[in-house]
């Protein structure tokens, strides 16, 4: 009798074989948290198709998301339960062991933690690469919008000193503040056809003046070597309203007329 309990009591413990696996432990969870968290950023890009594809109908998002880094924890691990270190050699743990973590209760709720702590890390590398890729790309949309209005301020730079230098539209000058209107003169003042711009003029300051003043402007702002666009603003300073370029990239900000 007492025979027979102690072989139930034997049977009921794992082997030694199986806890000298379980040893092991530490190095296949790391190899395994290694290859799921390569797996999210490989497989990423594939994951956000199938979110966007117009028959996919996901109640959740997040829940979709966390089965599918669950199944990938799922399918590394069975990688690992089929590899071996030394080709000819046994696997890193067998069955056996494999049936201890999943179905022995006391293990499974020792590795239960490790889990759930895997499943966050691949959550946070999928979610911040995310992140990474939208801020790049927000940044890049940037560059090139800058570009295009540095192209398109160049552009006009060359299209104005045409303009300085042609006699056929030399009577023509567009609004440097509200750029839509056509400045004109009359007697006493130059003014914007479209917009609230007046200067005072007399007779040596008229709008040939000022469109000479304005190409010498857009030179002295490109020679400094900025090539961010500059704005035009009217001020009022000791009763005397002027016509000023100003610029934050190179910190100008000069009287024109």
């Amino acid at each position: 009798m007492v025979g027979d309990e102690k072989r139930g009591i034997q049977n009921c413990r794992p082997s030694l074989k199986s806890l000298a696996s379980l040893n092991n432990y530490p190095k296949w969870k790391h190899k395994l948290r290694e290859n799921c968290l390569k797996r999210v950023r490989e497989d990423r890009t594939r994951l956000l198709w199938k979110l966007r594809l117009p028959e996919a109908k996901f109640s959740n998002n997040e829940e979709f998301i966390k089965s599918t880094l669950q199944d990938i924890v799922s399918d590394e691990l069975r990688k690992i339960k089929g590899s071996s270190p030394v080709e000819g050699s046994a696997p890193i743990f067998g069955a056996a062991t494999d049936d201890m973590i999943w179905e022995y209760d006391g293990l499974h709720t020792a590795y239960q933690g490790d889990c759930e702590d895997m499943l966050l890390a691949m959550q946070r590398v999928f979610y911040e690469d995310l992140r990474t890729e939208e801020t790049k790309k927000g940044a890049d949309d940037f560059i090139r919008a800058w570009e295009d209005e540095e192209d398109e301020y160049l552009a006009r730079v060359v299209f104005d000193h045409m303009q300085l230098n042609s006699d056929q539209v030399a009577e023509e000058v567009w609004c440097p503040i509200c750029k839509q209107g056509k400045l004109q003169e009359n007697s006493h003042h130059i003014y914007c056809s479209q917009c609230k711009v007046k200067l005072n003029r007399d007779h040596e300051v008229d709008l040939n003046t000022l469109r000479v003043r304005l190409g010498e402007a857009h030179t002295e702002h490109l020679d400094k070597g900025c090539r961010l666009k500059p704005d035009f603003c009217v001020d009022s300073k000791f009763d005397l309203t002027a016509l000023y370029i100003k610029c934050q990239g190179c910190n100008m900000f000069e009287i024109v007329l």
